[in-house]
């Protein structure tokens, strides 16, 4: 039997199955083609938190003291050096 584990790139959870969890990336595309493939080794597999802490997937909530989510560029930087920590 095999068993697969899948386990966050961000905070280390892990769980034995896919859901909730979410791939980010960076891609780039010119104008008139989209393309879904991410950059080689520009992405991470996170889960729903983490993906949550990035601003990416933001639940509304009735907190107002909730803080800005990051910027796109902030969040490509983030990727980006969490990839190069590897």
């Amino acid at each position: 039997m095999i068993t697969t584990i899948y386990k966050c790139d961000i905070c280390g959870l892990e769980q034995d199955d896919n859901k909730q969890f979410w791939t980010v990336g960076v891609t780039a595309s010119y104008q008139g083609y989209s393309s879904m493939s991410f950059v080689e080794n520009k992405y991470l597999e996170v889960c729903r938190p983490c993906l949550e802490s990035l601003g990416i997937y933001v639940q509304k909530k009735k907190d107002d003291s909730l803080p800005n989510p990051p910027t796109i560029e902030e969040l490509i930087r983030e990727i980006i050096a969490r990839c190069s920590d590897d």
